[in-house]
């Protein structure tokens, strides 16, 4: 779990450069209002995202839970770590195609989606800067992102809604410094780099895909050993 970790973390900082065109409206929206560039907006904010992350994250790691629960009587405890690290290695895979000049699918989300994104942000439009800060980053949580909802997919990949919710928290705290504004530099070096970011995060996905899968399968053996030696020395 900790090399998975500390790879969501890499990986959310590289995505968090490149797709930061999409949530800069969103912060653009609040900012930009009478009263929303104070700090206890961004704080919101960025509040907001932590809850929407980690609730998609308990809710992606439940239905993992249920997944494998499902599959348990056939012999397959990890089904849903192997399914969402394909997943999301087909989505990696789908992104150095499209970079390197490949014709691919186009993928287009749903309108439900968009429409609940503007829906919300009409409505939070008429309350104070902190409250439609808060609001627009619960919203984030439904955004149209194949790159967040990659992240979705990993932690239904955990089986567990706790470690779930733990690891979108971590996909959180790698997008916070370039959200809060305080990449600047590390945006500056991204912007030398900018041509390679696409292809170092589908690289990314691909290397939390198979983490995940490992992890799962390694996890099991690990624990007995661990009962093992402690036994041992009783």
């Amino acid at each position: 779990m900790t090399a998975l970790a500390f790879t969501v973390l890499t990986a959310s900082l590289l995505g968090s450069l490149h797709c930061a065109g999409m949530c800069g409206g969103f912060v653009a929206f609040y900012a930009g209002a009478p009263g929303g560039r104070g700090g206890a907006s961004h704080a919101a904010y960025n509040l907001g995202r932590l809850v929407a992350y980690a609730a998609l994250g308990l809710l992606a790691g439940a239905l993992g839970a249920a997944t494998d629960l499902a599959a348990a009587p056939l012999g397959l405890q990890r089904t849903a770590a192997v399914l969402a690290a394909l997943f999301v290695a087909l989505l990696g895979l789908r992104t150095l195609l499209e970079v390197t000049g490949w014709r691919v699918v186009s993928l287009r989300a749903p309108a439900a989606l968009s429409g609940a994104v503007a829906r919300g942000a009409a409505l939070a439009a008429r309350w104070s800067p902190a409250a439609r800060a808060l609001a627009i980053g619960l919203l984030t949580g439904v955004l149209p992102c194949g790159w967040l909802y990659a992240f979705v997919l990993t932690a239904a990949g955990t089986g567990d809604p706790l470690r779930g919710a733990a690891l979108m928290a971590v996909f959180w705290a790698g997008t916070l410094p370039v959200m809060a504004g305080l990449g600047v530099a590390v945006r500056a070096v991204a912007g030398r780099l900018g041509r390679y970011l696409p292809a170092a995060c589908a690289v990314a996905m691909i290397v939390v895909a198979l983490l995940a899968v490992v992890g799962r399968v390694l996890e099991p053996a690990a624990l007995a050993s661990h009962s093992a030696a402690t036994h041992a020395h009783r």
